[in-house]
């Protein structure tokens, strides 16, 4: 039994012997390989031909345009330069854009201390006028508003305001008073003629303010008549413009034919309208 455990022994530990050389072989196999391809590069390096040497120093130039026609300009340059294997061909960069270069730009301005100087303004970019320039949006200024024309102070009634302001009138009437008795204790004429012009601008005050206060009247009189309309359920009824003024005409004859001044009121109509007569007339001829 031990014979055979021998034996069994001595035959693996050749086996395992034999496999190891194998690998130790091939080891030394690879390694042989690869330093002959090192060795091979080595010398296809030193092959290589280099505008150093003395061979291609003393060519004439003739010659060497002649190799490169035949060589070709790749192989040429090869031949006569080298090839480096260190050097790796740059990829393409692409090209910075605009924004990057604003970017760069904007960058190296706020490194730069703020004490080199004034900046440069360009002479290519228009200069804008003054306070025309651009302005924050979220600043928070107050710009003056013009009442009258602001649609935020609400619609203006006349009516509503002669009624507010009904207290100017009876201002107007009594200062009318006292121009009439500055007037007659007056000697010098330029100043009776300053309170005579104040009088006739007083009194021309009064009559529109009560002329206005007639028509407010019967604006209010026409709708509530309307409204009366509607509320029984009929339709309302509106007066056409040229009946109304037609209207108002008439009255107005009538208070001038009761105040006996319709027949001076006629003749300064006549005048009025002879004298446009005369002036369509010149400019004709």
């Amino acid at each position: 039994m031990n014979s055979q455990a021998n034996d069994s022994d001595s035959e693996y530990s050749v086996e395992n012997e034999g496999l190891e050389s194998s690998a130790e072989e091939d080891k030394g196999s690879d390694s042989n390989d690869t330093s002959d391809e090192d060795a091979d590069e080595d010398d296809e390096d030193e092959d290589v031909p280099k505008l150093a040497d003395d061979e291609y120093k003393t060519m004439p130039f003739e010659d060497l345009l002649k190799l490169q026609k035949k060589l070709g300009a790749r192989m040429y340059n090869e031949a006569i330069f080298g090839t480096s294997k260190d050097k790796k061909p740059n990829a393409l960069k692409p090209k910075p854009s605009k924004k990057a270069k604003q970017k760069s730009a904007s960058e190296n301005e706020s490194s730069s201390d703020s004490d080199s100087g004034p900046e440069e303004m360009t002479s290519k970019r228009k200069v804008p006028a003054l306070g025309m320039g651009k302005k924050d949006k979220n600043a928070s200024l107050t710009q003056p508003r013009d009442p009258r024309f602001d649609p935020r102070q609400g619609y203006f009634s006349g009516r509503q305001f002669r009624n507010n302001y009904s207290f100017l009138n009876d201002l107007r009437q009594k200062e009318l008073k006292k121009l009439n008795n500055k007037l007659e204790a007056a000697t010098d004429p330029e100043e009776a003629s300053k309170i005579k012009f104040l009088i006739q601008r007083t009194e021309n005050q009064i009559r529109e303010y009560a002329k206005h206060k007639a028509l407010d009247a019967d604006r209010m009189r026409e709708k509530q008549q309307a409204r009366a309309a509607i509320q029984e359920g009929k339709r309302p009824f509106f007066e056409r413009k040229s009946t109304k003024q037609a209207r108002a005409l008439v009255e107005q004859y009538d208070k001038l034919k009761d105040h006996g001044a319709l027949d001076k009121h006629i003749d300064k109509r006549r005048k009025k309208i002879s004298a446009k007569d005369r002036n369509k007339l010149d400019f004709a001829t």
